[in-house]
């Protein structure tokens, strides 16, 4: 089978290329590891016991942005408490 440009290049002008998604994969090295984070959140000024306080606006602005996603897109976002159902 020829490719599409190969089959109709008397019709083509021209063509542009370009990546149709990139995927970035990785980690903080610095915060990965329970010292790291223990030292980030002390140059912060917070606690470890109020870590979840600290984490609490970036949690919610997660949770705002997937369910607008999901209301854009017509999807329903069910939440799973059962740990023997996979996720």
């Amino acid at each position: 089978m020829e490719i599409l440009t190969s089959t109709h290049k008397k019709n083509i002008l021209g063509v542009l290329s370009c990546f149709d998604r990139v995927i970035l994969t990785g980690t903080l090295p610095q915060i990965c590891h329970s010292s790291g984070m223990t030292a980030y959140l002390y140059s912060q000024g917070v606690r470890i016991f109020d870590y979840a306080k600290f984490a609490e606006p970036l949690k919610e602005s997660l949770r705002e942005n997937a369910e607008q996603l999901a209301k854009d897109n017509e999807i329903d976002i069910e939440f799973v408490a059962k740990s023997h159902i996979r996720k």
